[in-house]
């Protein structure tokens, strides 16, 4: 009766040690995935960037021009 006892002492001990460990090792996975996936998207947008100011053809596009419509707006764009 006594090792069951001291067993069951050691049970909860262990998970209350594990909980708490699973929690912090979940987080740090959890930070490196979204280092990673803000990396990624940073080095993807800046690529991007690159290849259109090296390009002659969009090199002179309005950023603002999403559309492609030109400026209908009643007041210039001031660059």
């Amino acid at each position: 009766m006594q090792f069951a006892r001291e067993e069951e002492i050691l049970t909860i001990k262990k998970n209350s040690v594990l909980s708490p460990l699973m929690f912090i090792i979940g987080f740090i996975i959890f930070l490196l995935y979204m280092s990673g996936l803000l990396y990624m998207i940073k080095k993807s947008h800046d690529d991007q960037k690159r290849k259109r100011m090296k390009n002659p053809e969009t090199k002179s596009y309005d950023q603002n021009d999403y559309d492609g419509g030109g400026n209908w707006g009643r007041f210039e764009n001031d660059r």
